[in-house]
């Protein structure tokens, strides 16, 4: 996967997103080096309501928000991973929805048969409803819908 998304979306340093080379340095950096200011670049970036955020979030929203205003603090490694993941499927979901970062955000509000007519962002609150979520997302973007 290229991680480019991780700049983009999290404003990471270039410096530190060159250091990723496979999966293991992305592990090293949701457990060590994700901080709250990347949460918040990733919460402007996806323009998701913080009460969606806080139904997928391993932390309930009210902890979430706390460590939103922190400075700089270093993210427990769960919510590090959930919020990468979900960056993961904005960056597969903006190419499927050629670039038009609305589209997905709308296709993510809309109940889908899919996901037994719920939303994806309703099933997103599970490593393997984010995995559902950024299946079916490469499956418009190659055209194979279910």
């Amino acid at each position: 996967m290229n991680y480019a998304f991780l700049h983009e979306m999290y404003k990471m340093p270039v410096s530190l997103v060159k250091k990723i080379n496979d999966e293991n340095d992305l592990i090293e950096i949701i457990k060590n080096h994700f901080t709250s200011n990347y949460a918040r670049n990733f919460v402007d970036y996806s323009n998701l309501d913080l009460k969606v955020l806080g139904t997928i979030l391993p932390i309930s929203m009210r902890t979430f928000q706390r460590e939103l205003s922190g400075r700089n603090k270093i993210l427990k490694y769960p919510v590090s991973e959930t919020l990468i993941e979900m960056g993961e499927i904005y960056a597969v979901g903006i190419d499927a929805f050629d670039g038009k970062k609305q589209r997905l955000n709308e296709w993510l509000c809309t109940k889908n048969t899919y996901f037994r007519n719920k939303t994806p962002l309703e099933i997103m609150n599970t490593h393997k409803g984010r995995d559902l979520v950024k299946d079916e997302l490469y499956k418009i973007e190659y055209s194979e819908f279910s």
